[in-house]
């Protein structure tokens, strides 16, 4: 599950397709929704939502929380509206075709949210595809990190929470950035694909308050090497998702 040739993802309490999206269901997307903390949110907001996974998978799990979803790019939002409509979270999840950056300046949203999450398009200065949306999708020439922020910051409540999935690669950047704004992280979740690979992803969450004490954790997806094209997934990954996927398949 979760690779690039699916088209449709069966989950225990719903079923995303993403055929109609740039960018598919994949592992970052699964790593954030499973990992944000919401169980006290009774307003969330997923930026970039795509197909809609991760915001359903909140949904799933903050059981009293109103959500809503933004997206730029007009395939995709039309999927996430399917998608949500046959959930059974579709009565709490609202869904809107616009930028963030157009959307956190309308008053209604200000100061609005609990919690604010993120797999967010975040190559920078990379080779793009000839698909325009897979660029939107995936580069961050309509969403660079300083308006991500500032548009994050705009919904959040005084004392809400910002969660993202960001490349280990820009790290710095992402640290600096938040810092220039007022954030101060307090949770990290360093991902690596197995034990003998290089960390290419991270987890983090934000505030506007210092914490006190980083909770700073590293997880591998996979537990060792593929022997024959078998995948072994670790005991944490499984655990993690295990909410939401009945098995994971090696």
């Amino acid at each position: 599950m979760g690779k690039s040739g699916n088209r449709q993802v069966q989950f225990k309490q719903f079923t995303v397709c993403d055929d109609g999206c740039a960018m598919k269901v994949g592992t970052d997307a699964l790593l954030l929704g499973a990992w944000c903390e919401v169980s006290q949110a009774k307003s969330i907001l997923d930026i970039g939502t795509g197909s809609g996974i991760v915001v359903l998978m909140l949904a799933q799990r903050a059981e009293n929380a109103q959500l809503v979803a933004v997206e730029l790019e007009q395939g995709a939002h039309e999927q996430s509206c399917e998608n949500i409509k046959l959930s059974p979270f579709s009565h709490r999840v609202q869904s809107f075709n616009q930028s963030i950056q157009e959307f956190s300046v309308d008053q209604r949203w200000s100061s609005s949210f609990d919690v604010v999450v993120s797999n967010p398009p975040f190559f920078h200065d990379k080779p793009k595809s000839p698909d325009f949306a897979r660029n939107l999708a995936r580069h961050d020439d309509a969403l660079p990190l300083h308006d991500l922020l500032d548009s994050a910051l705009r919904c959040l409540k005084q004392h809400g929470k910002l969660m993202l999935i960001w490349p280990i690669d820009r790290r710095e950047e992402l640290f600096d950035e938040a810092a220039a704004q007022g954030l101060y992280v307090s949770r990290e979740l360093t991902v690596q694909g197995s034990p003998s690979h290089e960390p290419t992803r991270f987890l983090s969450e934000w505030s506007r308050t210092p914490s006190q004490r980083v909770e700073r954790e590293t997880m591998c997806v996979e537990s060792g090497n593929r022997e024959n094209g078998s995948v072994k997934l670790s005991e944490e990954y499984v655990q993690l998702l295990n909410p939401y996927v009945r098995s994971l398949e090696s």
